[in-house]
């Protein structure tokens, strides 16, 4: 891990227009400075025209001492489409999709969610699958898991958006300031800070030999996955939490429509608890094996570390800049 001394700092903003890497507008001169080297860097010409991007990637997740595998799809189509597609395998073995299109999320745990404090979100999964009689969410209800949806999408694209291109997601039309150098045994990086006006905030280290960006970090509460014989999996990114369909969950179909609903409350209300009990955490994305994709450069190897410990390690085996995507990739409803 790159272990960093800030030793100095600016105070003034950057905004970046709506785009997928779009200029800097020179409110903060150092800042406009630093991106505008970073593209050119990553792609110049080249990454102004890029407006959609496919990869595909291999993925190992480290659970304690238990490893699970699994493969990626990413699929970003500007100004509004994304679509994340992951299948894992090992003891969950699922395909969970997520992303949005427009204003409407594609739902993980296709669509068997709840939310958490804090704006996590709460999905159910199990061989089962949902109870076909399990007590259905109000519109209000599904209207703000829509939102949350939405958010914690565009939230986890932004992080990986920032080590890619150097900017976030257009839609979270965020403030770029420039916070100072960061050193390390390693060398010198540029430190940008990224936030928007609805509670986003990153950090971006940018090498300052060749301008490419190092790492992400933020702050989030410590994830997991929790079954009812405790947690088991860690949630990429602090976004999610699941709770895995039980026997005894299966049981309430037996119940009332009363009696399923208590049960859901309460069984709802102690995963709450747990989420609120995890502690605040830092988080980072390390972005390294820059190759030349189309003109573009960009990173084939991805890390995320969770309070110091590797959580995520990703190979990214396939890149392709501005490919046609077929529209059915977006559907809302897709599983």
């Amino acid at each position: 891990m790159m272990r960093i001394q800030m030793v100095r700092s600016g105070l003034l903003a950057v905004s970046l227009a709506a785009g997928f890497v779009p200029a800097a507008h020179a409110q903060d001169a150092k800042a406009a400075e630093v991106i505008g080297k970073t593209r050119a860097a990553i792609g110049g010409a080249k990454l102004e025209g890029l407006t959609a991007l496919s990869l595909e990637a291999s993925m190992d997740r480290n659970i304690g001492a238990r490893q699970m595998s699994g493969a990626v799809e990413m699929f970003i189509e500007l100004p509004d489409k994304y679509l994340r597609s992951e299948v894992s395998s090992g003891m969950t073995n699922m395909t969970m999709n997520s992303g949005f299109n427009g204003d409407k999320a594609i739902m993980p745990g296709g669509g068997n969610m709840s939310m958490g404090p804090g704006g996590a979100m709460v999905f159910r999964m199990g061989a089962g699958g949902p109870a076909p009689d399990a007590v259905k969410p109000t519109p209000e209800q599904l209207e703000q898991l829509n939102k949350t949806a939405i958010r914690s999408t565009r939230t986890e694209i932004s992080r990986m958006m920032l080590g890619w291109f150097g900017a976030a997601h257009p839609s979270l039309h965020a403030l770029y300031t420039y916070a100072g150098e960061a050193e390390s045994p390693d060398g010198k990086a540029h430190v940008i800070d990224v936030k928007d006006a609805d509670g986003f905030a990153a950090r971006l280290f940018i090498d300052q030999n060749n301008y490419l960006p190092l790492m992400v970090t933020y702050q989030g509460r410590q994830p997991r996955v929790m079954t009812s014989g405790g947690p088991t999996v860690a949630a990429a990114g602090g976004a999610a939490v699941a709770h895995t369909q039980t026997q005894a969950q299966s049981q309430t179909r037996q119940l009332s429509d009363e009696e399923r609903k208590k049960v859901r409350d309460d069984m709802e209300k102690r995963v709450a608890q747990d989420i609120a009990q995890q502690p605040t955490v830092e988080f980072h994305l390390f972005f390294d094996d820059w190759r030349q994709v189309d003109g573009v450069n960009f990173p084939h190897k991805m890390r995320r570390a969770v309070a110091g410990e590797t959580t995520e390690e990703w190979t990214i085996n396939k890149v392709k800049i501005n490919p046609k995507i077929d529209a059915k990739k977006f559907a809302v409803d897709a599983k």
